[in-house]
């Protein structure tokens, strides 16, 4: 039967496996893996309703919860088992693991960025370590169970997966760069307005980063800074975003993922951001448009008190 298939669970992950459909020409089916976060959900509604329109087929697959979404999983299976080629926006999940493990001996793997954790992944298919989250000290056994045929597949210098990436990498694994072409040619440019905007971060829902030191550096970046709009990481809580709101600025929430939010504008002349993946994707969304983009650092003292030093060393280096 062969065919091309794409999996993803995130508003960026569909956004990048678009791309890479665009970028390849492949005729793909991408197959939406419906999270249960209801503003992950909303984005990826959202950007299912454009990409549509632009000749991608995107399916929504109910596969949390219940003897149909086994089914549903099932049947997805099942389309594995005879495909040629298979795009994963995510190579941590637990479904995509349950998916590819009937992959066929010849199955092309292609993983496309799914954020900063593409750098994780691309050190852990090179040391050949166990394939796991930089925010996770350890997997459930449910994970180390459903994931041994993947990381096999996936990692351990496996020959059988590629990247389609833009973020910085060194690595021996074979990598097609992502340009953003199609966010570009599709949208934009925005329109600019005069003030600030700052990107915000979920490292306090991460458990990372402690929430009183956090407010207290947007507070300053507020005064310092002259920072209008706060754009808001879809993870972050309502009760944060309340407490950021009453320092003064305005909370705008992105209904799509970033970069195709800030092409479609308005945006601030000048966008600040914690260490994110947007300091690597907007400069080529927006390499046309007449604005500055800046790294923001977490301090030392931002971090709880029993973060570990390999989460703060992963921050520090994005």
């Amino acid at each position: 039967m062969g065919g091309t298939l794409g999996f993803v669970e995130s508003p960026a992950q569909l956004l990048n496996v678009v791309e890479w459909g665009a970028a390849t020409a492949a005729d793909i089916h991408i197959v939406v893996l419906g999270p249960g976060d209801p503003g992950t959900r909303f984005q990826l509604h959202r950007l299912s309703e454009l990409v549509r329109r632009d000749g991608f087929r995107v399916t929504w697959a109910e596969v949390r919860g219940g003897a149909r979404s086994a089914g549903v999983l099932a049947r997805w299976t099942r389309q594995v088992r005879v495909a040629d080629t298979v795009v994963l926006g995510d190579p941590y999940a637990a479904f995509s693991h349950l998916l590819i493990s009937a992959a066929p001996p010849d199955l092309r793997l292609v993983v496309v960025d799914d954020g900063t954790a593409t750098l994780r992944y691309a050190e852990q298919w090179a040391d050949g370590t166990e394939l796991r989250r930089w925010h996770v000290a350890r997997r459930t056994s449910a994970h180390r169970i459903v994931g041994h045929r993947a990381e096999r597949l996936l990692g351990r210098r496996s020959d059988r997966v590629e990247l389609f990436s833009a973020m910085p990498l060194d690595t021996e694994l074979p990598v097609t760069r992502n340009a953003y072409a199609w966010v570009r040619s599709r949208f934009g440019p925005p329109r600019l307005l005069d003030g600030t905007d700052l990107m915000g971060s979920s490292l306090v829902e991460t458990g990372v980063v402690a929430p009183e030191a956090y407010l207290r550096g947007i507070e300053r970046l507020i005064a310092d800074r002259a920072v209008a709009r706060y754009l808001p990481h879809r993870h972050e809580s309502r009760e944060k975003l309340v407490a950021i709101e009453r320092l003064g600025v305005r909370i705008v929430r992105p209904d799509l993922p970033m970069e195709v939010f800030a092409r479609k504008g308005p945006l601030g002349h000048c966008i600040l951001s914690f260490p994110s993946t947007v300091l690597h994707t907007l400069p080529l969304v927006l390499g046309d448009v007449p604005v500055t983009i800046e790294a923001l650092a977490v301090d030392d003292d931002w971090f709880v008190a029993d973060a570990r030093a390999e989460e703060r060393a992963f921050i520090h280096g994005i």
